[in-house]
Formats: structure tokens, C-alpha cells, sequence
């Protein structure tokens, strides 16, 4: 079931007049992850949504549908997906376990157990997040069920295999995300320490580095991280390049945060007191607010927001709803009237793609990016050149930001194979 309605906002900050799209799939969800070679939405279902719960759902996001469901545990939460794609790591509430996802064949897949403490009892699944490179580990938070402080460290699984070293438990990193492949940051958002962490990963496991206590400071506060810089779901910027300092805040920015690669904003669902959504947009250059909007299709706290593509966002909430956002509109400039979006053929692509000559507007520049924001390559376009080579790219999914002689972007996703 699905629910659809067009707003059109002036937005003071922003270049242009942007037009968003808001769609609601009537689903409970715990978590949400995204894949960009699928271009599908994987949702994890609790035991209360009825029939198909304790399952793993495939959502579209240009259909706006739950596709397909597959019963993967009992009460599933956190979930965290390779980047390759490959897998979906998930967590339990209702087991002391974690669980792969294929996504290619959308079956269930290793399960294996966190283990247990001879006086806390079972562990299960704080947070999760996949090793970058390897799709084969995973580093987990984990915790008890029943005892404060909950923390019982944090491990390294190869196929299901814990590696020999692990943090310490009591006061550690409740939240963690991976830096690079040979460290991680952690947060401890469940007592006064408040530590930021810096944890090595190696062979043997994962080890704390350095603890930087109050530069992050509040209970249950969660963050991501992108090129050295941590953002805080209570607003708060900090520089991670050296030591630990706060750069800044996003003021008005709260609640869950995704990183958005394709425009380089940061952007947050946020709840007031009423419970009402609102969609907000910060530029991390200068911590201003770039865009917004109220959400009035869903109602009370959102949980967890991923990119779904380009200038594609989506959410779950707390009243049982996965709101998937499409900003249509160029965020550099006003789609002109009756212009069509740029077409891409064909797509997939295998060594070359093309740029539509019916278009309405001239290109003069393509750019193929990474779903990191990575810049790979940059192609001079005019009327009689409107091919691309990418037959030294890998089979994968990438954004392609064509630009206009007058400095308009659009951006359209494209499909390598």
C-alpha cells in the first residue's frame, strides 16, 4: 500500500526550487539498507508486522512496493550490507545470533553464534557493520540482554568465526563505524565516560586505540562517519584528522543521518516534541542548513535513513512506515518546462554509454562517480561526441553528473555490467 503526494517548496538556502516526492510503504521495519546493484531496499521485519514477520523484505524504490519477504530469524534488527553488495549481515533480538543475507539470491544464509559471558549470560547484536573489501567479515558490537552496563565488546567474525582479540566489555563502543579497513570508531552512548574510540583492526582483531571522552557527549546518541569527520544525530560536527576537536553543529539537525554523496550534504530526520518529520539538509563546508521539508505522511521518531540512489532517501518510523523521498528536481538549477530527465543508453552498460541527443538541454561534461562520491573520470561532451567509455570501470552501479554549458547538473544513476 502505498500513498503519494507532490510538494513543491521555496526553499531560502537552496539554488533552486526543488520538487519532492513522497511515497509510504505501509511496512514495520527495524532497520534499512540499500543496494546499488539490485536497486532495492532491504528492510528487516519484526514478529508484530503479522505474516511475513521475522523476515528480511525486498522493497523497490521506484515502485513503491514489498516485493518479496524471507524468513530469516526470530526478531530481526540491525541489519548492514556489503560493499560488493554480496551480503546482508543481520542482528537478532530474539537470538543470540547473527545472520547473512545473500542478495542475489535472496536467501538465508550462515548463521552463527555471538556466544555467551559466565555472568551476563547470552551476547547479541548491538551494532553491525561489514568489513570494507571483505565481504566474508563482519565487526560486531555486542551486548547483554539484562545487566547495565549492557557493552560486552567488540568482535571480529570471518564466515562466523570470532577472531582472537576483542575490545574490552563494561565501557566500550556501543555504536561503531568502520574508518578504513584497519580501524573503526566507537562510541559510548550508554554511561557518563562518553567516549569517542579509535579501534585498530588486524588479523587477530580489533583493539582500542585512544579514548577521547565529552567531544560526543549523550545517551543513546548514535553517528556516521565520512572522510574524517564524525556527525553526530544530535547535531554536533567533529574533526577526526588528528585529535578529536568539535568543528562545529548543524543547528536544527538532529535524529538519524545519512551522508549524501552525490550532492555532499549531510541530511537528518528529525522529530520535534509533537511528533512531527521534517527532512533537513546541511552543507558540511559551512554547516548551514541547505534544504527541508515536513513529512506529514508519517508520524513520531524515525529510526534509520539510507540513500536509495540519487536524490533518493528513505526512512523508517516508529508508526510502522518506510517513507521513501525523490527529489526530482536539479539541486543546481530549475528543471525547465517540458524538459525530459537525461536518458542513458543503454543502461546497463558494458564498455559505452550514450547521452540521449533528443534531450532538451546540451550537456557539455559527463562525470562518472563512485557511490562513495569518488570522482573516477570525466568526459568532454558536444554534439557529435555523446558516448562515454567505461570499459575500464568494474561491473557496478555509478552516478553519472552531466552538466550543462550554464553550470546545470543532472544526475542520473547507471549500470555497469
Amino acid at each position: 500500500m502505498k500513498n503519494m503526494l507532490f510538494i513543491y517548496a521555496l526553499l531560502a538556502t537552496a539554488p533552486a526550487l526543488a520538487q519532492f516526492n513522497v511515497h509510504v510503504v505501509e511496512v514495520t521495519a527495524n532497520d534499512l539498507v540499500y543496494d546499488a546493484n539490485t536497486d532495492k531496499l532491504y528492510v528487516s521485519i519484526p514478529s508484530t508486522n503479522g505474516a511475513n514477520g521475522n523476515s528480511i523484505g525486498v522493497i523497490n524504490p521506484n515502485t513503491y512496493q514489498l516485493e518479496n519477504t524471507t524468513f530469516i530469524g526470530s526478531e530481526p534488527t540491525v541489519m548492514a550490507i556489503t560493499d560488493n553488495g554480496q551480503y546482508i549481515y543481520v542482528g537478532f533480538a530474539g537470538s543470540s545470533t547473527a545472520r547473512r543475507y545473500n542478495v542475489a539470491d535472496q536467501t538465508a544464509g550462515l548463521q552463527f553464534p555471538l556466544g555467551s559471558d559466565p555472568i551476563t549470560g547470552a551476547l547479541y547484536v548491538e551494532d553491525i557493520e561489514t568489513l570494507p573489501g571483505n565481504p566474508n567479515a563482519v565487526a560486531i558490537s555486542r551486548m547483554n540482554n539484562g545487566f547495565s552496563p549492557r557493552h560486552e565488546g567488540v568482535a571480529i567474525y570471518d564466515n562466523g568465526v570470532a577472531r582472537p582479540l576483542t575490545t574490552q566489555d563494561h565501557t566500550g563502543s556501543n555504536r561503531i563505524e568502520f574508518a578504513t579497513p584497519s580501524s573503526m570508531i566507537g562510541y559510548n552512548n550508554e554511561t557518563t565516560e562518553f567516549g569517542l574510540r579509535r579501534i585498530s583492526v588486524s588479523a587477530g582483531g580489533c583493539n582500542e586505540v585512544s579514548v577521547s571522552q565529552n567531544i560526543l557527549s549523550g545517551f543513546f546518541l548514535d553517528f556516521i562517519y565520512h572522510n574524517n569527520f564524525v556527525y553526530g544525530t544530535d547535531g554536533t560536527i567533529i574533526d577526526m584528522s588528528l585529535s578529536p576537536f568539535v568543528a562545529g553543529h548543524f543547528n536544527g539537525g538532529y535524529g538519524p543521518l545519512v551522508y549524501d554523496a552525490v550532492n555532499d550534504l549531510v541530511c537528518f530526520v528529525s522529530t520535534d516534541n509533537g511528533g512531527v518529520i521534517a527532512f533537513k539538509r546541511f552543507d558540511p563546508n559551512n554547516f548551514l542548513l541547505y534544504d527541508g521539508m515536513p513529512i506529514s505522511e508519517a508520524f513520531g521518531y524515525a529510526f534509520n535513513v539510507v540513500t536509495c540512489g540519487p536524490n533518493c532517501f528513505a526512512f523508517n518510523t516508529e508508526d510502522n512506515k518506510v517513507v521513501i523521498l525523490d527529489l526530482t528536481a536539479s539541486q543546481t538549477g530549475e528543471a525547465t518546462a517540458g524538459s525530459l530527465r537525461p536518458c542513458l543508453y543503454p543502461n546497463p552498460a558494458k564498455e559505452v554509454f550514450s547521452v540521449n541527443p533528443a534531450y532538451t538541454r546540451q550537456f557539455v561534461r559527463a562525470e562518472v562517480v563512485g557511490l562513495d562520491g569518488k570522482l573516477l573520470k570525466t568526459i568532454s561532451l558536444d554534439g557529435a561526441n555523446l558516448s562515454c567509455d567505461i570499459s575500464d570501470l568494474q561491473d557496478g552501479m555509478y552516478l553519472v553528473r552531466l552538466t550543462e554549458s550554464s553550470g546545470m547538473v543532472e544526475t542520473t544513476k547507471l549500470v555497469k555490467h
